[in-house]
């Protein structure tokens, strides 16, 4: 079955006055949109990755799972609020509207943006307004990169802890 092109729009940020590192996504795919949450297809291993790189177990419980992003000084959002696409993936994207980074980031003493995957990454060095940002660029936790897994916990690790130094 495929998906048919459609617009979609994403989900609110997740972030909190101590937020230091801001993960950012492309934009939900549909089993997320589904759910109504961040990473919400179990083909992705971001949950797996972040809490295994902050050394805590997966309370697996949605709001849980926030919950213990922000006590951890972790933000959570996506480059795009709208997209058109036909199924999840970011190469099916055939229009996009970025999301307003202005008031987040005015907010929020972020000290570090981890891009999960390159369509993250590629927005985040066309924007001027991530100019002033330490701008990582993470192997995807998406479930096609599942064959690249020690390299890309040991990015993770690396990367969140350098964006969570007090």
């Amino acid at each position: 079955m495929t998906d048919k092109i459609r617009l979609t729009n994403g989900f609110a940020p997740v972030y909190n006055s101590e937020s230091r590192v801001l993960i950012l996504g492309s934009h939900p795919g549909v089993p997320s949109l589904k759910k109504q949450q961040y990473y919400g297809n179990p083909g992705n291993a971001f949950w797996r990755v972040v809490f295994s790189a902050l050394n805590v177990d997966d309370p697996l419980d949605y709001q849980s799972r926030l919950n213990l992003l922000l006590a951890n000084g972790i933000a959570l959002w996506d480059v795009y609020a709208q997209v058109e696409r036909e199924g999840s993936y970011d190469h099916k994207i055939t229009y996009n509207v970025l999301n307003d980074f202005e008031s987040l980031l005015a907010q929020c003493p972020i000290q570090l943006i981890i891009a999960n995957g390159k369509t993250a990454y590629n927005e985040t060095q066309r924007h001027p307004i991530f100019n002033d940002y330490l701008v990582k660029s993470a192997l995807s936790t998406s479930g096609l990169n599942n064959g690249r897994e020690q390299e890309r916990m040991a990015q993770w690790h690396d990367y969140l802890h350098e964006g969570l130094k007090k």
